[in-house]
């Protein structure tokens, strides 16, 4: 049995206004080509489904029977049909991202707050996370994205830049530091240095002279997992660390300071993850067009 939407349709309509001529306005089709649509219908189905009088068309045994099931599958097809559209549209769903715990404590509410406001019934939820488990959430499907700083990925995943920030000194507002405009990285060697991330010493190092790795590598240093734990302790005096632009409001909620440091320049790349054999929703799309935006603006540290 083939039936086709128009037929079904064209039925519809016919039982709801008991007239082919009603029925033909409503659906912009002329008469007879209602009666085609009609007339195939009850060819593949081997029933009539209308009893035809001259003034008045009437369901038979077989419409009335037939009408419930029409009308159910007519409407589940248009609200189908419409919750694709809404998504399309971004006027509802749910977009779930990942980040690291200082970005998603930073960075991410900011732009997140403004993708509501353009989208208010898409659902963001964010899941803040270690860096080294940032794209298990891909890779697993509980998440459709992740921002982050750049990690190694394979053809699971697929990584795009979306800007190289700058590292800055830390340091509280009376220390010497505080009222320069630059500071070179072998001038902290007096200090104790807290490496804000494990893996931040593998990869400053390869861009340090040798007096700068010979500090960076004493055993004073010390290493912690999280930003806010490096921003606490350096602001009871325990030591200096280094952040990226975007943690800026953090910095200041902890009353520090960030000044430049200089010879080298330490930059990392922030980057979009996503699995790379799946399409990404409406909603993550727009997302990602709003973020590369957002970045681009002036004063992302603010």
């Amino acid at each position: 049995m083939n039936l086709t939407l128009r037929q079904l349709r064209a039925f519809a309509a016919v039982a709801e206004t008991g007239s082919f001529t009603a029925a033909a306005s409503s659906l912009h089709l002329t008469q007879s080509a209602l009666s085609v649509l009609v007339r195939e219908l009850e060819r593949e189905m081997g029933v009539l489904l209308f009893d035809r009088h001259t003034r008045r068309v009437q369901l038979s045994e077989a419409g009335r029977e037939f009408q419930p099931s029409v009308q159910r599958l007519l409407a589940d097809l248009a609200g189908a049909v419409a919750g694709v559209t809404d998504l399309r549209d971004k006027k509802k769903g749910v977009l779930r991202l990942a980040a690291p715990q200082l970005m998603a404590c930073t960075l991410m509410p900011r732009v997140i707050a403004a993708y509501r406001e353009r989208h208010p019934d898409v659902d963001v939820r964010l899941a803040d996370t270690l860096p080294e488990h940032l794209l298990s959430g891909v890779l697993s499907g509980e998440v459709e994205l992740a921002v982050g700083q750049d990690v190694a990925v394979d053809s699971a995943i697929e990584r795009r830049t979306l800007f190289r920030d700058r590292h800055w000194l830390i340091c509280p507002p009376d220390h010497p530091f505080a009222r320069r405009r630059k500071v070179r990285w072998h001038e902290l060697e007096p200090y104790t240095f807290i490496a804000p991330t494990r893996d931040f010493r593998q990869r400053v190092l390869p861009e340090l002279d040798a007096q700068a790795r010979g500090f960076m590598m004493r055993p004073t240093t010390q290493e912690v997992s999280y930003m806010t734990t490096a921003l606490g302790m350096v602001a009871s005096g325990l030591g200096l660390t280094v952040c990226p632009t975007y943690s800026a409001s953090l910095v200041r909620a902890h009353g520090l300071q960030m000044v430049r440091l200089d010879q080298p320049d330490f930059h990392r790349e922030v980057c979009i993850y996503g699995a790379s054999k799946r399409s990404l929703s409406p909603a993550a799309a727009s997302f990602v067009e709003l973020l590369e935006g957002f970045v681009r603006k002036p004063g992302l540290g603010g």
